[in-house]
């Protein structure tokens, strides 16, 4: 009896020691759980978590444009003054062109002649299929030739055709006042000259092709179609700004 009841002693003590073992395991994943918190996804998988504190993320793909190689560009054009002839049957001579050469009350460059002796030859044919484009005012031999308006001597020219001429430069740099068939200059007359109104610039002669003893001046208004050109601008009709018609 002694025997049985120390083998139960004995079981009791096991059990105790197994639950008291229990308790302490318990507790202390009890007390580990409280600590770290719950388990992480991976690890309840089984699949192995990756620090991501030694491990950086893979950088994200950048889609790069595509580049197109520089093309070569032509290099800027100068713009230029436009000099291009106007259209056939268009002229470039505008009506703020004449009032311009009304205001400016052009002077007979003739001395002694009047408007009624004027005759209108602008239009008149010439050798060669030309148009006159200027006005022959007639005068003796001699005859003091005046500037038409105040501007400056820009060329004194000899050709085949006008023989002694003398171009005049108006004070807008629009203008030239052509005069032809010239005996000679008057004493001063160069190029540069400063030129006032009436003043007496050279004398009426048939120099040209004027013909022999064909005294008179040949006389023209164009306005200037090309820089720094002189001559071969779009011809004005002088007759009615010297006429006052």
């Amino acid at each position: 009896m002694n025997a049985s009841h120390s083998r139960s002693r004995a079981r009791g003590r096991t059990f105790l020691l197994v639950l008291f073992c229990a308790c302490l395991f318990l507790g202390a994943a009890i007390l580990l759980s409280l600590r770290t918190g719950p388990l992480p996804a991976a690890a309840k998988t089984g699949t192995p978590e990756i620090d991501s504190a030694r491990t950086p993320p893979a950088p994200a793909k950048v889609e790069t444009a595509k580049v197109e190689p520089l093309q070569a560009q032509p290099p800027p054009v100068a713009l230029l003054p436009d000099t291009a002839p106007a259209p056939v049957g268009v002229t470039p001579v505008s009506d703020a062109d004449l009032d311009y050469i009304a205001a400016r009350n052009l002077l007979i460059p003739v001395a002694g002649v009047t408007a009624d002796q004027l005759r209108d030859t602008f239009t008149q044919a010439r050798s060669e299929g030309r148009q006159h484009d200027a006005i022959d005012i007639l005068a003796l031999q001699g005859t003091p030739v005046l500037a038409t308006t105040d501007g400056v001597v820009v060329k004194l020219f000899q050709s085949d055709r006008g023989g002694v001429t003398l171009y005049e430069l108006d004070p807008s740099g629009l203008y030239v006042y052509y005069y032809a068939h010239l005996m000679r200059y008057a004493e001063g007359v160069a190029e540069g000259k400063p030129l006032r109104r009436g003043e007496v610039i050279a004398y009426v002669g048939d120099t040209g092709n004027a013909g022999a003893g064909n005294y008179h001046l040949h006389f023209a208004v164009a306005k200037i179609t090309s820089p720094r050109k002189w001559s071969g601008g779009a011809a004005i009709n002088p007759y009615p700004l010297l006429a006052r018609k």
